[in-house]
């Protein structure tokens, strides 16, 4: 599992300078050179460029207290994608300077070093563009309403509009990005945002769709169910309502099927969450839902994949399916925040 923020240092001076930032991070990791060796820090495992591959897998947040130079080079072979790069921060051993090198937007290194920054009185370098204009960029704005961003090439297109000044069109009708000004410019829209859980949007004009994480998926079935049987259910389920599976933010049941494959295979294939509750927690809610004596027998509730469905979603939405049956297999599709944009 990863770990907030590790601060590496390869002199006495940078050691100093990451004893006092930890001051407000308790929780980081301190590396140093093993001939640096101090009480709180821990050694660099052979070459840097080397050990930076750890530190790539294991953290959110790195900062490094040396030239940006050799920053630069050591993270090279790591760098794979700005949706899961690790935020990197650099700065001189003198605290100078904080540099936002890599992960500004998505990865939070923009605002780890505008507090880094204010911290220890240094001088925050940031370069994105977006920031310096004090504009909106696409990905800050899906990080803070914790939206799932459909395209990142769509994400650059839109939030090159805003640097460029040209206008930008807003669907939010589910109000997920709250109370939200876009920058005023003349002329018609040259692209789009749209806030959708839906597999199809509309298409007349350039949009990157940020999707918000809001079905929940209630799951009932025998045991030892076909995982594939499953999947295959889930998937003809998701293209009927033409809902996109990364819209999915938990597959939720009874706690008996808490090691069911078939369900924790299809979690797991759909990179979400998995809720499970007691039959007494279920029961609190199942006279609202169409129930089965035969379920009742078997887990001591009249029904499963809606309760736990409704459960999951905080009682505060709509089924898009309340029951969906397949041979020994039920499933309930429980949406908050229902979500309508028309065409334009």
């Amino acid at each position: 599992m990863k770990q907030s923020v590790v601060i590496i240092s390869i002199s006495l001076q940078g050691n100093q300078l990451a004893r006092e930032i930890k001051q407000h991070f308790p929780e980081a990791d301190c590396f140093t050179l093993a001939k640096w060796k101090a009480a709180g820090f821990r050694p660099i495992e052979g070459k840097l460029s080397q050990f930076c591959q750890q530190l790539f897998h294991n953290y959110d947040s790195l900062i490094f207290i040396m030239a940006t130079g050799i920053v630069v080079r050591s993270i090279a072979p790591w760098i794979q994608d700005k949706s899961s790069d690790p935020a990197v921060v650099v700065l001189d051993d003198a605290g100078k300077h904080a540099i936002s090198l890599l992960s500004g937007h998505l990865g939070g290194a923009n605002e780890l070093t505008t507090r880094i920054g204010r911290l220890i009185e240094a001088n925050p370098v940031i370069t994105t563009a977006s920031d310096v204009n004090q504009l909106p960029s696409v990905d800050m704005l899906a990080r803070h309403a914790g939206l799932v961003i459909a395209s990142m090439e769509n994400a650059k297109l839109v939030t090159a509009c805003f640097v460029n000044r040209q206008a930008v069109e807003l669907c939010d009708a589910g109000n997920w990005l709250g109370v939200l000004e876009l920058p005023a410019c003349q002329g018609e829209p040259h692209a789009r945002i749209i806030v959708s859980n839906r597999s199809i949007i509309p298409a007349d004009l350039p949009a990157v769709q940020l999707i918000p994480p809001n079905i929940y998926l209630g799951i009932g079935c025998k045991k030892n169910s076909s995982p594939e049987q499953l999947w295959a259910f889930i998937n003809q389920q998701m293209e009927q309502l033409q809902l996109d599976k990364r819209s999915i933010t938990a597959v939720c049941s009874i706690d008996i099927k808490s090691s069911e494959r078939a369900i924790l295979e299809a979690a797991k294939k759909l990179n979400c969450k998995t809720k499970f509750y007691e039959a007494s927690t279920l029961k609190t809610v199942e006279h609202l839902f169409e129930g089965s004596d035969f379920v009742k027998k078997i887990t001591g509730v009249t029904s499963v994949s809606s309760t736990a469905a409704y459960l999951a979603g905080g009682k505060n939405g709509n089924f898009l399916v309340q029951k969906a049956k397949q041979t020994g297999m039920t499933l309930s599709v429980f949406e908050t925040k229902p979500y309508q944009c028309k065409e334009k």
